[in-house]
């Protein structure tokens, strides 16, 4: 993968809080479980974390997502200028669905990389995403929705473009 990839300029996305919007998801998803909606799901306990991702990362669950213009605008700016690369904690199980949610936006899904997590891989997002991410080459940009994976990233890319996503916004990180 990253011999191909060292010559041409990389951008990489997120999916979910980038391309996708997954406020509704989540509302949903706490709603299921008996959770306040406003409640941050990394704040849970692990056994209620660990059901909240399970229904979260689920199929049942896909039809809350929604698509995130900024983040779509900003990887079809992209399309011509390197690769994109769409590094995604959902789970290789998601990978067709989710393909398919992405097609009906409009995002031109085979012009795109995606690497999904492989089955049992049960690392962090910034430790998954950082050791994908710093295998790719000449990454010039990165977007992602999480403070922590981007000042990974500027400590293994000083010069790499950082931005940070939130509700309908991005800043330069």
């Amino acid at each position: 993968m990253d011999r191909w990839l060292s010559k041409e300029k990389v951008y990489v996305f997120d999916l979910d809080g980038v391309l996708i919007d997954v406020s509704l998801k989540i509302k949903n998803v706490l709603e299921k479980l008996g959770f306040d909606e406003n409640i941050n799901p990394r704040s849970l306990n692990v056994v209620d974390r660990q059901k909240f991702w399970r229904l979260f990362l689920s199929e049942e669950y896909i039809k809350y997502d929604k698509p995130r213009a900024v983040g779509i605008s900003l990887l079809k700016d992209r399309l011509d200028k390197g690769r994109i690369v769409v590094v995604t904690g959902r789970p290789e199980t998601l990978r067709r669905i989710t393909l398919e949610e992405l097609s009906k936006w409009s995002i031109p899904v085979n012009r795109l990389i995606f690497i999904f997590r492989r089955r049992g891989d049960r690392r962090k997002d910034v430790d998954f995403k950082i050791d994908v991410i710093t295998k790719l080459g000449n990454v010039v940009e990165v977007h992602d929705d999480i403070e922590e994976i981007l000042k990974k990233i500027k400590e293994f890319f000083p010069n790499t473009k950082l931005y940070l996503h939130f509700n309908d916004k991005y800043s330069e990180y």
